[in-house]
């Protein structure tokens, strides 16, 4: 029988580059680094250029900042703006927002995504009642 991997995530569903973060470094890297970084698009340094007072070390430690750098070191990334109990919960509370009017960046600080996330979620219900008017 072979061994299944730990799941370190912490049993939330990570929007984005916080599920590679949670794997990688647990569950309270990936939120430090939602709290440092949330909806901005954010360089993610190699382990050599990790020093004392670079963001990452200062969010994390150098423990989780040199998981971090080891899986995506060297990448720029979207940082969504933390986790969601499913994605299924997060596109309804989306639609729900901007069926109350509320604008994308409200919504995305309210459901803890980015803009975009948010765009691309009014861009898909957008096609989908096009589609609907079809018929």
């Amino acid at each position: 029988m072979t061994p299944t991997p730990m799941d370190r995530s912490g049993g939330l569903d990570w929007p984005g580059i916080l599920a590679d973060i949670a794997d990688a470094a647990g569950p309270m890297a990936a939120l430090r680094v939602a709290e440092a970084r949330g909806g901005l698009l954010t360089y993610f340094p190699r382990m050599n250029r990790l020093r004392d007072d670079h963001w990452l070390v200062m969010a994390c430690g150098w423990d989780a900042a040199r998981a971090i750098a080891r899986r995506v070191g060297g990448s720029r990334e979207d940082v969504p703006l933390g986790p969601c109990e499913s994605r299924a919960a997060m596109r309804r509370a989306i639609r729900q927002g901007l069926a109350g009017g509320l604008s994308g960046q409200e919504i995305a600080r309210k459901v803890g995504v980015t803009s975009r996330t948010v765009r691309r979620i009014k861009a898909a219900s957008i096609s989908q009642q096009d589609q609907y008017q079809l018929f």
